[in-house]
């Protein structure tokens, strides 16, 4: 009897497929960073860190937002 193995194939998607699905990523993750965002700014403004409102003028600036 010879050993059996078990390949993982590839899911191979279209190069469309593929972006839509990073897009949607995305687009989640742009929206989580702002619910947090939120969230923080409510509970006390002065003690966001600054590494924070770097992280959320930066995702302002790529999502083409003031």
């Amino acid at each position: 009897m010879s050993p059996a193995w078990m390949i993982e194939g590839k899911d191979e998607r279209d190069p469309v497929s593929e972006r839509n699905v990073a897009e949607r990523r995305f687009a989640a993750l742009a929206a989580a960073v702002r619910d947090h965002e939120a969230a923080v700014r409510h509970r006390e403004i002065a003690g966001m860190r600054p590494q924070d409102v770097s992280l959320y003028r930066r995702l302002r600036q790529i999502c083409g937002e003031r």
